[in-house]
């Protein structure tokens, strides 16, 4: 088994059990963008933190869910995680929060296929606005990287930047999404 191969199961326990849910994160933005290796899955869930022992259950025995619940500090929700100790991918699971734009992104997601089977992904401009927002409060290169690299690719007449700028204001990237623009139509 994979790294792939270990994302993709999860997918399939999710859509079996029926799952409210939505793939973010890395495997998200390169969707849109350039492709970058990850050792992790990121999914955020609708559902009540019980519904992870019913999703350990259903991975496996070679899963190892992490006793410990943590907190993610940009929207203040709960952060489960399973692990997969033959491949070392983490899988972690938020719960959804009641922030406006995490609201808003989970209310937005899309049904794609991927990994050949259905999977709820955020929309384009969702997904540019978290890496926005991540950017400026971790200082992560790799989200700051992951947004320009879904602007190269998408191009801003291909992204509703009505919507985007509407969060940016909110977020206070404005200037971040206008210094990435900037060289992107430079380059």
């Amino acid at each position: 088994m994979n790294a792939l191969d270990v994302a993709a199961a999860t997918i399939d326990v999710l859509n079996k059990i029926h799952a409210d849910y939505m793939l973010v994160g890395s495997l998200s933005s390169n969707l849109y963008g350039i492709p970058r290796n990850t050792n992790d899955a990121d999914f955020v869930l609708a559902a009540q933190t019980t519904e992870i022992l019913l999703i350990s259950s259903a991975l496996g025995a070679g899963f190892r869910l992490d006793p410990q619940l943590s907190f993610e500090s940009v929207t203040a929700t709960q952060r489960r995680v399973i692990n997969h100790p033959e491949t070392g991918f983490i899988l972690e699971f938020f719960q959804l929060s009641d922030d406006p734009h995490d609201c808003s992104r989970f209310s937005r997601k899309r049904r794609i296929e991927m990994l050949n089977r259905f999977v709820f992904v955020p929309t384009v401009e969702d997904v540019l606005v978290t890496k926005l927002r991540w950017s400026k409060l971790t200082r992560r290169d790799k989200d700051i990287s992951d947004a320009k690299n879904i602007l190269a690719v998408q191009g801003a007449a291909n992204i509703d930047m009505n919507y985007v700028r509407q969060w940016t204001s909110i977020h206070g990237t404005n200037e971040l999404l206008d210094r990435l623009l900037a060289q992107i139509s430079n380059a």
